[in-house]
């Protein structure tokens, strides 16, 4: 801003936002440190802003106003006189508020313009919406890609999800034979061979149960020492040994 000896004004006048825009490039401009404004100079500055853009015809909105009663308030109670009953470093700064307003316009419009750079470097992506097959019959998966393991490690995420998203209740009543019957079966396979594979003794079960009733007999046995189980591999076979009651597991 110049103001020359005929008394017209020269003036840029950029978009500005709103009033602590125009505040802002007032000091900013001349080097003013934010926190320790000249209220007289920056308040006289303002007030020939708004002059001009009035002469201008330029629609002005009405917290411009209000910001220039608050700069005059201020500077009004530079003006006043000093009250000798409070201390220099109690007394109350009247710029603090306006300070505070301007430094937080400051770093919200820092942060616009770095979002609004970042959106011109970025690319433009476009979405698209998921493709459906047209084809209603199921495809066969590729063979060689697909392993049986994944697709049971995958069933079992799905699975373990699904209880998660909405855990069950259910009841089971074991029907099967006897852990008794299970001890005798293997008892009289171990007598005519001292050593069997318990998977081989699957196949002669009737379900489920009987499988599971068979692996609580295999227990039963291993804590009265009268076999020994090994297991080669991690989920691998299972190889009961005949012992005798005065051998370890």
């Amino acid at each position: 801003m110049t103001n020359n000896e005929s008394n017209d004004l020269t003036l840029e006048l950029p978009n500005f936002e709103g009033p602590l825009d125009l505040l802002l490039h007032l000091i900013q401009s001349q080097k003013i440190d934010i926190y320790d404004i000249p209220i007289a100079q920056i308040t006289s500055q303002y007030l020939s802003y708004l002059k001009e853009m009035q002469r201008l015809n330029l629609k002005i909105a009405g917290e411009f106003f209000v910001m220039s009663s608050t700069l005059l308030r201020i500077k009004s109670q530079y003006l006043l006189p000093e009250n000798d009953f409070v201390e220099e470093d109690q007394a109350e700064d009247p710029r603090e508020e306006l300070v505070q307003q301007l430094v937080q316009y400051s770093v919200f419009k820092k942060v616009s313009e770095y979002f609004k750079e970042r959106s011109e470097e970025v690319p433009i992506i476009a979405a698209k919406e998921a493709s459906v097959s047209k084809s209603e019959k199921i495809q066969p998966l590729p063979l060689g890609q697909i392993t049986s393991s994944d697709l049971a490690n995958t069933f079992a995420l799905v699975m373990k999800k699904m209880k998660l998203r909405q855990p069950d209740a259910a009841s089971v009543k074991v029907e099967g034979a006897p852990i008794s019957e299970m001890i005798s079966y293997l008892e009289i396979r171990l007598n005519k061979k001292k050593k069997i594979s318990f998977f081989s003794c699957i196949p002669k079960m009737n379900n489920l149960v009987d499988v599971i009733g068979l692996f609580l007999a295999m227990l039963e046995l291993c804590k009265n020492h009268k076999i020994h189980v090994r297991q080669a591999r991690t989920f691998g076979d299972l190889e009961l040994i005949k012992g005798n009651e005065s051998n370890g597991i």
